[in-house]
């Protein structure tokens, strides 16, 4: 594992420089940027060599970096995270979805000795469901609502045949597990993955998707129930301009824990 002082900056990689990726890397290289922290590199076939730094392959990203913040589309995901465990390189990964996806994941990290973050995204409320999963959750449940159009490509919309077009009230176009609706919707469904993984995993977590014409933004409600408390949260963000699929706040999320990552003190 790459080990560093704490008085040392840690060489911080990006794989990805899309909506999420680039608020990230401008958050560390614009203005004070990030105490103890620097970007090193980019991986992005599609990008240039922006804010200053190489444009690397996953390899070298994986080389040259003490951590990398993942950004990609769900399906490149593996790809990243066997180059990142065969070098011990810590990573965080804001596609939860591919660890649901493609279990190898997981199952590779079993054996790594990398270290592995997946921020709260565009979710509220992950603190506390933490908090109840040590006295043991009983229900867990994530209802998911956009405009039909933040769900244009999806596989479950396409095997479905679903016209989103032809959608004119709030329709429910989903209903089952965190694990089911992150193969039908890995681009969108990333907070189901999120809750299940800091929850009671992603074949008990339950999962509603709603398209609604008139949604001002993205909205995610969760319903947490234990013996002893029952947490329930409601967060309305608006969708990033850059990308509809996601929200500004999936990038701040990231950018917090890198905060958190070098902060004396950590709230929450």
């Amino acid at each position: 594992m790459h080990s560093i002082p704490n008085d040392e900056v840690k060489k911080i990689g990006i794989a990805g420089i899309g909506a999420i990726g680039g608020a990230v890397a401008r958050a560390l290289t614009q203005g004070a940027g990030i105490k103890g922290m620097s970007l090193d590199c980019i991986s992005d076939p599609h990008a240039e060599n922006v804010y200053g730094v190489p444009n690397v392959d996953f390899e070298t990203l994986a080389h040259r970096c003490d951590l990398v913040i993942e950004c990609l589309p769900a399906r490149i995901v593996p790809e990243l995270a066997k180059e990142i465990f065969a070098t011990y390189t810590d990573v965080i990964f804001i596609s939860s979805a591919a660890l649901l996806v493609y279990p190898e994941i997981l199952e590779a990290h079993k054996s790594a000795e990398s270290r592995v973050f997946v921020p709260s995204g565009a979710l509220c409320g992950l603190d506390g469901v933490k908090g109840m999963k040590g006295l043991g959750i009983n229900n867990s449940k994530i209802a998911t609502t956009k405009k039909p159009s933040g769900y244009t490509g999806a596989p479950y919309v396409e095997e479905n045949a679903i016209n989103l077009e032809a959608i004119t009230t709030r329709t429910c176009i989903f209903e089952g597990n965190a694990l089911e609706a992150s193969k039908g919707f890995p681009a969108n469904i990333n907070v189901a993955a999120t809750l299940s993984l800091a929850g009671i995993g992603p074949e008990k977590t339950m999962v509603e998707i709603w398209a609604d014409p008139e949604a001002k933004g993205n909205a995610h409600e969760i319903t947490v129930e234990s013996n002893y408390s029952t947490l329930r949260s409601r967060i309305e963000n608006m969708p990033d301009p850059a990308n509809p699929k996601s929200s500004v706040l999936a990038a701040q999320s990231i950018i917090a824990l890198l905060k958190d990552m070098s902060s004396a003190i950590v709230v929450g």
